[in-house]
């Protein structure tokens, strides 16, 4: 990430890897971060959506990730 700081594609996969590890708060704010980033991608900004789904619903924080489940594009 640091060599390509504006891909939001590594941001996703730091993202998603720390939710599999369970380090859920970590992977908020490198997800959030990654929509500061994206540009007309939307099959990544539903997977990272669909990963803060996963990090706010490990976290207890229904609301949130209600938030981003209902942004999820079909």
């Amino acid at each position: 990430m640091e060599s390509f700081p504006s891909q939001p594609y590594f941001y996703y996969a730091n993202g998603a890897a720390l939710n599999s590890i369970q380090k859920h708060k970590d992977a908020i704010e490198i997800l959030e971060g990654a929509l500061d980033y994206l540009i007309d991608d939307i099959p990544l900004e539903n997977a990272i959506y669909k990963e803060l789904v996963k990090a706010y619903t490990a976290t207890n924080n229904t609301s949130k990730a209600n938030m981003y489940l209902s942004k999820i594009k079909s």
